[in-house]
């Protein structure tokens, strides 16, 4: 088999390894806790800024990354397993404003009872007051509401949003910026010296990679999750991706079935968000959404493409791996509320949950089996194995947005209301 290419096993392998250590020199590092340590912390290279920065009202080790190009800038949270919590296209934020600050995942207890509803402490809710984010993955022993599995409680959305990165590698390489980096999810159990992220045996590591192109207005995220345990697992994984609102702005889905969360009547709008009537109160809609239309990537793969357009007829189009729950989400509302509180009275709200979006997962959120059978997703890893899930936000207008709707619209005029 050498024999054609004239070169020996060796030779071969030396390049080879050499291939993969000039793409690692490529990936220079940024530590994210001690910025001290950064040769520098703002970095301009082929007209990509990257900067890393603390803000006076963020816990003492929550820093954050600002990524920006002509047209986007993208801003990553470390100490949220580089969740994405904002972005701006020519200035105009993407994401909502969340309703309460950036939590200390370094020392957050997230199996406290600290947090209320309604009065009453609620054990596996601290994630509550985490959500702060524009696109958080979840789980991955649990993504969805808080269930007991094997005699233990497992948490609302699970841990992996909460979990701190301790650098991220970058390159710019001509027109292309690409911010990676890894964690892994553990069991969370053992050595309370430890940090709880640290506890236990390792059985997931989760890569993320951001990419931004130059002159293009998109973010292109992929997470990868690979068991590097010693047996089998089940990944459980799930997203929230919560954008910006505006009163009459509309979440359109090309799907063939719809029907409300909980079991419950439709609601006459299934599409639109509105303020709140009464900002006192907080409420929220779930729609799922069954046989949503796949398309062929570029790249080969199936994806779904939905759309949230704003009244001034300016659109996002978010691009997704298909999952088996798919739930489009509406939220208005809440400031000041006694919902969630602490155990003192105080309310977690400080502004309105405001915000508009998706959540998509490999289970379902409410553990009912109101999931979309003809989704296939690996459910089972075994060591080594790897899943791999892409989200590809842009934003688009006129023609291309016009193009979108209708295509929506055109597959949803045979779509049954359940």
């Amino acid at each position: 088999m050498y024999a054609k290419s004239g070169l020996s096993p060796s030779l071969n392998f030396r390049k080879i390894f050499k291939t993969i250590k000039i793409y690692y020199d490529m990936m220079k590092k940024l530590l994210m806790k001690d910025l001290s340590q950064n040769l520098q912390n703002n970095i301009s290279e082929n007209g990509f800024n990257i900067r890393v920065f603390h803000l006076a009202e963020d816990p003492e080790n929550a820093n954050r990354i600002r990524v920006s190009t002509s047209e986007v800038e993208v801003e990553l949270l470390p100490s949220k397993g580089l969740s994405l919590g904002q972005a701006w296209i020519k200035d105009k934020p993407i994401f909502w404003e969340a309703p309460i600050n950036l939590p200390d995942t370094e020392t957050i207890d997230l199996w406290s009872d600290e947090v209320c509803i309604n009065g009453v402490p609620a054990k596996g809710f601290t994630f509550l007051k985490t959500l702060v984010a524009g696109i958080e993955l979840y789980g991955l022993k649990n993504w969805g509401m808080p269930v007991e599995k094997d005699g233990k409680l497992e948490l609302l959305h699970g841990e992996t949003s909460n979990i701190p990165v301790s650098e991220i590698q970058y390159s710019v390489e001509k027109d292309v910026c690409t911010i990676q980096s890894s964690f892994d999810y553990r069991s969370f159990e053992g050595d309370t010296k430890l940090p709880w992220y640290q506890r236990g045996e390792a059985l997931f590591r989760v890569t993320r990679k951001l990419v931004l192109k130059k002159d293009t207005p998109e973010i292109n995220l992929e997470d990868i999750i690979e068991n590097v345990s010693n047996r089998s697992l089940i990944p459980d994984w799930g997203y929230h991706i919560t954008f910006r609102p505006e009163d009459g702005a509309r979440y359109l889905v090309p799907s063939q079935s719809v029907s409300e969360r909980g079991g419950n009547a439709l609601p006459d709008d299934i599409e639109t968000w509105h303020e709140a009537a009464d900002e006192k109160v907080r409420t929220e809609t779930g729609i799922i959404h069954k046989g949503l239309l796949q398309k062929e990537s570029a790249g080969g793969k199936k994806v779904s493409t939905t759309l949230l357009v704003y009244p001034d007829s300016t659109g996002i189009a978010v691009t997704t791996t298909p999952a088996p729950y798919f739930q489009t989400w509406f939220c208005c509302g809440g400031k000041d509320s006694k919902e969630f509180t602490f155990r003192n009275g105080e309310s977690l709200l400080k502004r309105n949950w405001d915000g508009m979006g998706i959540e998509i997962g490999s289970s379902p959120l409410d553990h009912d089996g109101n999931t979309d059978k003809k989704v296939k997703s690996k459910s089972i890893l075994n060591q080594g194995d790897r899943i791999y899930i892409e989200i590809i936000i842009k934003c688009i207008k006129d023609i291309q947005l016009e193009k979108l709707k209708e295509e929506i619209e055109k597959y949803n005029i045979t779509r049954i209301e359940r």
